[in-house]
């Protein structure tokens, strides 16, 4: 406790007595009775030789449960292991490299480190910093090429995550640093070291060509993102397909079977592959089975009415299962079950909804579409 407040009372021995008051403040001074302590009791790192001269190793945290005026700022010393004066550690607490590194000449480093507080007097902690000294990147980073399909009810898409860059490097210890080309920066960022993909403010329908470059701080790689806005209208709805799978999810979809099954399907409908078209994708009841809601484009199938489409699919799924390998449980175009009514009389809402927008990412390919609902009503 840092402070008591004392109310004080005083009467007299008096018929009636009389009284007063006042207030006591106390304030508890602080004794240097709680040394520094470090985030760790032992620190290991690992660094590439050749780093550049005041390159950062290392931050080291440190704490005191001490008043300000008996914490910092901390004094850190190297006791040990620095006779050659390869290492500084800045009075904010970061390890640089005061020397270039050569594994060749030495590999192995064990600083003994101190810190002390700024109490009178100060009081100290000892912690051991190991550092292994590794060759320098001799591997290039690898990046995966990225295509994303984004799904807008509308002429424009709101934003959010809309995937992740995948890129691996076989230098075991590198670290990959992510960036996007700066002309592009005003509707696209990108994280830098997780290389999540993000879409700013509100952009209109069409194609973006996006250049990603990672570096692992010696070799950098660059790939093209090519990100599609698509724009669903309810006519588009109203005249799309879902297809039900069992026990699939959207990334095994996407990343396993979406490419198959739109080259089977394009055999199957006698359509170009471009025009067959995900509008939306999300987990079923069970949650297990996978609903995709599939658009063909009318260029190609104007001649095709959609019962003609149904039925060719219908009638192909033994073959699709076996081409996939999946298990496909239903094809509907209009979802009637349940309603005593002839199929002529049913009619079916499909409504999408643009605030639950689901990003699905495989190394390869993305998809962002929107939460879609089907509900059937009897006319007659």
């Amino acid at each position: 406790i840092s402070g008591y407040t004392l109310t004080v009372q005083a009467s007299d021995n008096g018929s009636p007595p009389k009284l007063n008051t006042t207030t006591v403040n106390i304030d508890v001074s602080d004794v240097n009775d709680n040394p520094p302590v470090f985030s760790k009791g032992n620190y290991s790192v690992i660094i590439q030789e050749n780093k550049p001269v005041g390159f950062s190793v290392l931050q080291l945290v440190v704490t005191d449960k001490d008043s300000s005026h008996n914490g910092p700022p901390f004094l850190f010393t190297i006791l040990t292991g620095n006779e050659e004066r390869t290492f500084q550690i800045t009075q904010q607490g970061v390890l640089t490299t005061s020397a270039a590194l050569n594994r060749k000449v030495r590999d192995h480093y064990l600083l003994h480190v101190k810190v002390a507080d700024n109490g009178k007097p100060p009081l100290s902690s000892l912690t051991y910093i190991d550092i292994r000294v590794i060759e320098e990147s001799i591997y290039s980073p690898a990046i995966l090429p990225l295509e994303i399909f984004i799904t807008a009810f509308g002429e424009e898409y709101s934003g959010g995550v809309i995937g992740k860059i995948h890129a691996t490097d076989q230098d075991v210890y590198d670290t990959l640093t992510y960036s996007l080309d700066p002309k592009m920066e005003s509707l696209f960022s990108v994280s830098s070291t997780g290389g999540k993909l993000i879409a700013h403010k509100r952009l209109d329908v069409g194609q973006y060509l996006l250049n990603v470059t990672v570096t692992d701080g010696k070799f950098t790689t660059a790939a093209d993102i090519t990100v599609h806005i698509r724009q669903i209208t309810q006519d588009i709805l109203n005249h799309s397909i879902a297809i039900r799978f069992a026990n699939l999810s959207p990334e095994e979809f996407i990343g396993d079977y979406w490419r198959n099954f739109q080259r089977a399907l394009r055999n199957i409908l006698g359509v170009r592959r471009n025009d067959i078209q995900i509008v939306s994708l999300q987990p079923s009841d069970p949650p297990s089975n996978l609903d995709v809601l599939l658009n063909i484009e009318k260029s190609s199938s104007s001649h095709h009415p959609m019962r003609i489409l149904l039925h060719k699919i219908n009638s192909s799924v033994p073959d699709l299962e076996e081409i996939l390998g999946v298990r496909i449980i239903d094809v509907f175009h209009k979802l009637c079950a349940g309603l005593d009514c002839p199929l002529k009389f049913c009619e079916e809402k499909v409504t999408v909804d643009e605030n639950i927008m689901s990003t699905h990412s495989t190394a390869r390919l993305s998809f962002v579409t929107p939460r879609h609902h089907r509900t059937a009503v009897c006319l007659c």
